[in-house]
């Protein structure tokens, strides 16, 4: 990539308006660099008072930038107008900092507009992150007739509909260049003196609405507005003005009036103009309530069925005909359903279960147990509840299994773009683009752990790459294959390596996955973190080494030591009907042994019988595992049985599972291992524990520590 040439005579102007972007709009310059060609350069980047370091951040990887920070949010329209007012090229590009262009975007568009003089702007065709078509990359006017089908949602309901979507001009085939009237304000490039003697935006409009005033004011003129999708651009939309909140729906409405107010209103009667407002007021309540609505379903269905499973359990209990319930069901009863629900909204609150954490299962199961814990502790103090205890016993049984299961298929369905934080199943990933940085983004994805990524395999943006693995990745094929890589591999995302792979590359797989659920995202050159639509996920080059490590926390050690004996205790329970069965078979076969050498720390090593093979006796062994767990020589959740544990992290028992028995199957480096298992001592609680022990039990290699024994041990007839 070569750098582009900034000068006092510049071809393009580029303004760009900033607020808490840095990622994407350094990822927006780097694909600006390639794509320059021979086009000198001017550079406007107005920062409009972030808070995220966004200016010396930038500064720093491009010092060639002209740099406007304001001390305060001056709106869209304001801050593009105060670099407009400077810019000197030829063409002035204004776009969002949230974009991505082609190498060929600038030049198509510039060939475009020095063929057509009578074209004041011109735009190109927007990709969603997902590869689907943006229909605000062309629209129309909106008419007070446009207005209304928009406000009524007849536009929704009918896109394809010449009348009714009229507005994003329905109807019309996305890659079909034609004559528009309105262009989206995150991609617009003017000729810099029709800019100017516009005026840019119109500085009423704060957000919204403004790039629809100057597209008309530009046709009023006399200009003609070109919408040309032989080039196209990835718009990560709204990441700089998220769209969740109830000023965001008022500022974008308020907007749209204020278009027809300025425009239109002259024509129309006092009561059409109110019925327009009144139109856009209804719409911008309806789309609050069904936002707030959207935030409380969660809420709502967990709290549903908490209160359904104990009133099950109350008519049980006490014996109440379900059509009776409005009679018999007693008042007190209430009382604890409303404790139940207090408190598993405060305990949802405070694990963030709705908000960050909204589809952990260990939050899930902390919620539950300690909102069931709190109103049995009361039930011990206040007498009058006390009758409620075995119902909350069976509820909390039922709901630690039927919520959790909910968050997973909730996770598994909706959680495709997040990095895996809070799925059991590792995300599986595909890393498009190979070159001498490909080994060190795979080495940074894997050293993330609580990202959850399994790198299945690489795909080459040169058809003729003879690659060995990376790391063990092997090359699975050619980026024009993405799609049936997808399908064959079942990979979840999709990462480009942006130093390497071409945005028209990108661009071009972003639309062949446009039907697939796969999620696309991208490193930028300096590897430093990965853009995704809604998120940005930093590696963490320096890993901090926490002295303190929790696991050797004393209530930490009883907390782990208590499930040890209790679920070990269980388990020999279960599994003492198999080895009696075993030890009456030696009469008539006698199966042979193993001893084990297990190495505990540096200076003692323990030695265990097992039979052999292991995976024939895997029941067997785990009988005889969890004895020593019960003992307290073993944990349920530890150490992996190999004999590279020597002389490594002492007081970490050897493990049944653990966290790095689950991801085995994908570490490499002994770095990566060591990482996991550093992870799990860092930030070890009772819940970590529960959670890899669950991810266990629905692991196809759940009895991972057979796997070590017969790797690892001698085994010696008996």
């Amino acid at each position: 990539m070569t750098k582009p040439e900034f000068g006092t005579e510049p071809d393009i102007s580029l303004v760009i308006v900033n607020y808490n972007v840095k990622e994407y709009l350094a990822n927006l310059l780097h694909s600006v660099y390639r794509a320059h060609h021979d086009f000198r350069l001017e550079i406007f980047v107005v920062d409009n008072y972030s808070t995220d370091g966004s200016v010396e951040f930038l500064r720093q990887r491009f010092p060639d930038v002209h740099y406007i920070a304001n001390d305060t949010n001056l709106g869209f329209g304001k801050a593009n107008n105060q670099a407009i007012r400077q810019c000197k090229g030829r063409y002035t590009l204004i776009v969002n900092p949230d974009v991505l262009i082609g190498e060929d975007t600038l030049q198509v568009l510039y060939d475009h507009m020095e063929t057509n003089p009578g074209t004041g702007a011109s735009g190109c065709k927007i990709l969603n992150p997902d590869g689907t078509f943006a229909p605000e990359s062309r629209r129309s006017i909106p008419t007070p007739m446009k207005a209304m089908y928009k406000v009524l949602g007849l536009t929704t309901l009918f896109p394809k509909s010449s009348r009714f979507a009229s507005y994003y001009m329905g109807g019309t085939d996305e890659n079909t260049p034609s004559r528009v009237e309105v262009l989206s304000g995150s991609f617009m490039f003017y000729r810099t003196d029709v800019l100017q003697e516009l005026g840019g935006f119109d500085e009423r409009f704060f957000m919204y609405g403004e790039d629809i005033d100057l597209c008309y004011r530009t046709l009023q003129k006399g200009y003609n507005i070109d919408y040309v999708p032989e080039t196209s651009i990835i718009h990560y939309k709204g990441e700089s003005t998220k769209k969740e909140n109830l000023r965001y729906i008022i500022t974008f409405n308020k907007a749209l009036y204020q278009f027809f107010e300025k425009h239109y209103s002259y024509g129309y009667s006092f009561f059409f103009r109110l019925f327009i407002l009144l139109g856009i007021v209804v719409k911008s309540a309806a789309s609050y309530v069904l936002t707030l609505f959207n935030k409380a379903l969660r809420p709502v269905i967990d709290l549903g069925l908490l209160n359904l499973v104990t009133i099950i359990f109350f008519l049980y209990r006490y014996e109440i005909h379900p059509l009776s319930i409005l009679q018999d069901y007693q008042p007190v009863f209430l009382v604890v359903n409303l404790m139940c629900s207090v408190f598993y909204l405060l305990f949802a609150k405070y694990y963030s279960l709705y908000g960050i954490n909204k589809y952990s299962i260990s939050s899930q199961v902390k919620a539950i147990i300690l909102t069931f814990v709190s109103v049995v502790v009361i039930s011990f103090f206040v007498r009058d509840f006390a009758f409620s205890r075995l119902v909350l016993v069976a509820s909390a049984s039922v709901l630690l299994v039927l919520l959790p299961v909910l968050r997973y298929m909730s996770s598994r369905y909706f959680n495709r773009s997040a990095s895996g934080r809070d799925r059991l199943k590792a995300i599986r990933v595909i890393i498009a683009g190979i070159d001498e940085k490909t080994q060190s983004a795979i080495r940074k994805i894997r050293s993330e752990v609580e990202w959850n990524y399994e790198i299945v395999g690489l795909v080459s943006q040169d058809e003729d790459v003879k690659q060995e693995p990376i790391d063990d990745v092997p090359l699975l094929g050619h980026i024009s294959q993405l799609p049936e890589l997808v399908a064959s591999y079942k990979a979840d995302q999709v990462v480009f390596i942006l130093d390497k792979v071409r945005h028209i590359d990108v661009l071009k797989s972003l639309s062949q996955l446009r039907d697939t659920p796969v999620v696309s995202k991208v490193v930028p050159n300096s590897l430093d973190y990965i853009i995704g639509k809604s998120n940005v996920e930093y590696f963490d080059d320096v890993p901090v080494v926490d002295l303190e490590l929790s696991s050797l926390n004393a209530w930490n050690r009883f907390l782990k030591r208590n499930l040890d004996f209790w679920i070990s205790g269980l388990g020999i329970i279960l599994l003492s009907p198999v080895y009696i069965v075993q030890k009456l078979s030696r009469f008539t076969s006698r199966p042979s042994k193993m001893n084990v050498n297990i190495f505990l720390d540096s200076s003692s090593t323990l030695n265990v019988k097992f039979m052999s093979p292991p995976a024939k006796h895997k029941l067997i062994n785990t009988y005889l595992f969890l004895l020593r767990v019960f003992t307290g020589e073993f944990s349920l959740v530890g150490a992996p049985i190999i004999k590279e544990r020597q002389g490594r992290f002492i007081y970490y028992k050897p493990g049944l599972t653990g966290l790095r028995q689950l991801n085995e199957h994908r570490l490499f480096r002994d770095e990566e291992k060591e990482r996991y298992e550093m992870h799990y001592l860092q930030s070890y609680t009772i819940w970590k524990d529960l959670e890899i022990l669950f991810a266990s039990l629905r692991s196809k290699q759940s009895m991972h520590f057979t796997e070590y024994i017969g790797d690892s041990s001698v085994a010696s007839e008996n």
